[in-house]
């Protein structure tokens, strides 16, 4: 596990204690045709742009008992990252991660989420990207 989501892992754990547990949802390797960037060549069209997620969930007040209604909906953050592309371009990747940040620590059942994008197209030989991880505050 990186160590950014070490850090995010150990700020969680101390908010849980000895007896809670972590549960984890993830998204990897969500490929986009993003409008994103600041020089005029990358305002003309899209970019390929690769997104991770990883959400640390609170312990679900109820069982979850094979219902939808128990559990996080992945489709909340899958259609959310989608809305947020659509409302247009944005010149920066920070500027993209902290609002799909943002919503993903929306729900109650998120304790921390870590969210990175890397745009594939700025080099030719690599890929250029960016992270933000965040745990709410106590009492989340």
């Amino acid at each position: 596990m990186p160590d950014d989501l070490d850090f995010v892992h150990r700020s969680v754990s101390e908010h849980l204690g000895d007896t809670g547990s972590i549960r984890r949802l993830f998204f990897r390797d969500l490929m986009v045709d993003a409008r994103i960037g600041v020089y005029d060549s990358e305002k003309q069209g899209t970019q390929r742009v690769k997104i991770d997620v990883d959400l640390f969930l609170r312990t679900p007040i109820h069982q979850i008992e094979d219902h939808i209604d128990n559990v996080l909906d992945y489709n909340y953050v899958w259609n959310g990252i989608h809305d947020i592309l659509a409302e247009g371009h944005v010149n920066l990747q920070e500027t993209l991660v902290e609002r799909i940040l943002t919503h993903c620590l929306q729900p109650d059942l998120v304790m921390a989420a870590r969210v990175s994008t890397t745009k594939l197209e700025a080099y030719g030989d690599c890929g250029v990207g960016y992270e933000l991880a965040r745990v709410k505050q106590p009492g989340f």
